[in-house]
């Protein structure tokens, strides 16, 4: 049941979250003056970088959460990590203006590389 009022809580503060950037996305998602993108000063690689270690470090710390507090199952906290990984891409990619190829790569990558760390440390 704990695990479920937390899913429920965790969803909630997502899409809110979610909402709330998509209010103003200029704002907040802009390749120039944005406070949350200030890896695009020093190039779109390494802005790639720190959006696949902020995949895997989010899926990491789902899966922790899930497993080791709330004593779910591997399968559980797999599975909620996998869709943190999918949730954190894909809303990122809905509020950019343009998608490129690169941040599509960047997103996969993400998600396989925390997917596997979570397989071989976990």
């Amino acid at each position: 049941m704990l695990v479920w009022i937390f899913t429920i809580i965790l969803v909630s503060i997502t899409v809110s979250g979610w909402l709330f950037l998509k209010r103003d996305p200029d704002h907040y998602i802009h390749e120039k003056k944005s406070p949350i993108n200030f890896f695009f000063r020093w190039g779109r690689l390494y802005h790639n970088f720190f959006k696949v270690a902020i995949i895997i470090l989010f899926m990491i710390i789902i899966f922790s959460f899930y497993k080791y507090l709330l004593s779910a199952s591997n399968v559980f906290a797999t599975t909620a990590a996998l869709i943190t990984g999918i949730v954190l891409s894909g809303g990122k990619e809905l509020l950019d203006k343009s998608i490129t190829l690169d941040d599509i790569i960047a997103s996969i990558l993400g998600i396989m590389l925390g997917f596997l760390a979570i397989l071989l440390f976990f």
